[in-house]
């Protein structure tokens, strides 16, 4: 997979990386409207926050492609 620094970035880098900005929109939503960030909230933040940017990271370096193996050769005959 090309990451979103290639000059042709693939579907699933940009998938990644919309995926990754959505995760941090609900995590800034749902801080603004709770009126005092409890214990839960915090747990919540601290699990979304990591994973976003994960998700962004990968999208930015992108993840190499499985090679096309041709299936078992005959060796021999």
């Amino acid at each position: 997979m090309n990451g979103l620094a290639s000059t042709t970035p693939s579907p699933g880098a940009i998938r990644l990386t919309v995926s990754g900005f959505l995760l941090m929109l609900v995590q800034s939503t749902l801080l603004l409207l709770s009126p005092q960030l409890d214990r839960d909230s915090g747990v919540l933040i601290g699990i979304l926050t990591p994973l976003a940017l994960c998700a962004f990271t990968t999208a930015l370096i992108g993840v190499p492609e499985p090679t096309a193996s041709p299936g078992k050769q005959r060796h021999g005959m």
